[in-house]
């Protein structure tokens, strides 16, 4: 193999352990956090609300801010 090949193999493998470490950081919002989020969300309907009591990702944290700004 020449070098580039594994440049490009070793820096996919970084890119794939952060996503991983990114994807599984807890959430760390307390429950009266969790309720206001649920609160802010009910006039969404209720199953969106219930989804912000559960455990959440980044990913779909940072997927709820987005639609907060575009609407």
């Amino acid at each position: 193999m020449n070098s580039k090949a594994i440049y490009l193999l070793v820096g996919a493998a970084i890119v794939v352990i952060l996503a991983v470490f990114v994807l599984n950081i807890p959430d760390r919002r307390s429950g009266t956090e969790r309720v206001g989020d649920a609160i802010q969300t009910l006039p969404e309907g209720p199953k969106k609300a219930a989804d912000q009591l559960g455990d959440r990702n980044p990913v779909e944290k940072a997927g709820d801010a987005i639609e907060k700004k575009t609407d």
